[in-house]
């Protein structure tokens, strides 16, 4: 079967694709590691548009000189399979590193991506707000859409590990399991009690 007559390539071309897709996958989720969760949660106008502009740029990269039906294909193939192994390569870390927090507790969470709480028991955490570049005002739309009028009706906001916020209510218990997974979950909880009886 002659691959540049049914899909306008060769086999030298698809390699290429291969080989490039395969750089440009590792170099994009390198750039939105260093962006950081808040990247993912709340962008700014600037860093959309810049995002937007890099996934065009690694899009046509990656199709080669000459983009064809085939290069789109071989892309696409690349992706899904190397999305594929780094997510099969997440599941197993994430389980040898519970196994390891099961055998010493606390030296796991330092190792891998965690929560973090941004509001504990009504007080922002200023230091996890400029360290995740979360702004007072992207910090208050989300307390908006949750239906919050003030810090006092806040127990916890929590930057998920996929940029989402999670904000739980005051005057509601929180189960300790709710705070798996969040960074210093003990800490938390104890400030979490400590205003619940005052």
């Amino acid at each position: 079967m002659d691959l540049g007559y049914s899909f306008g390539f060769d086999l030298t071309t698809a390699l290429t694709v291969v080989v490039s897709t395969t750089v440009l996958y590792f170099v994009f989720v390198g750039v939105l590691a260093l962006s950081g969760q808040r990247l993912l949660a709340v962008p700014t106008s600037l860093e959309l548009a810049l995002f937007t502009v890099l996934g065009a740029v690694v899009g046509r990269s990656l199709l080669g000189p000459e983009p064809s039906l085939g290069a789109g294909l071989v892309a696409i193939a690349t992706l899904f399979s190397l999305e594929a192994v780094s997510g099969r390569l997440r599941t197993l870390r994430s389980r040898h590193a519970e196994e390891r927090r099961s055998h010493a507790e606390g030296r796991a969470d330092k190792d891998r991506a965690k929560a973090v709480a941004l509001v504990v028991a009504g007080r922002p955490v200023n230091e996890e707000l400029r360290r995740r570049r979360v702004t007072e005002v992207a910090l208050w739309s989300v307390l908006r859409q949750a239906g919050i009028r003030s810090y006092a009706e806040v127990a916890l906001v929590v930057l998920e590990v996929n940029g989402r916020f999670s904000v739980l209510r005051t005057g509601e218990p929180i189960h300790p399991s709710a705070l798996a997974g969040v960074r210093d979950a003990n800490g938390i909880r104890a400030r979490l009690e400590g205003h619940s009886t005052t």
